[in-house]
């Protein structure tokens, strides 16, 4: 009978429940880019690495993270306004 809307409505739980979890995954993602190079930036002594690309890599992946949880936002909100 309505086999159609539930396998839909299965469908798109689904969906979304990928989008919460990739969502979780961000946390994970900026501990794994962020440790070694705050760690190495500041505790290295050799003068080899430069203090600024170190802020630059920092802040560019900052960012990156921003745009990132903005997209899952927008995606996980737009899927949860389709119920």
């Amino acid at each position: 009978m309505n086999d159609g809307t539930g396998e839909k409505r299965d469908i798109h739980r689904r969906k979304l429940r990928k989008i919460t979890e990739l969502s979780l995954g961000i946390p994970i993602i900026a501990i794994c880019l962020l440790v070694s190079p705050l760690l190495n930036g500041f505790t290295k002594s050799d003068g080899q690495t430069e203090f600024a690309f170190v802020m630059i890599y920092i802040f560019g992946v900052w960012g990156a993270l921003i745009l990132m949880s903005f997209i899952m936002s927008r995606l996980l909100s737009s899927g949860a306004d389709k119920r």
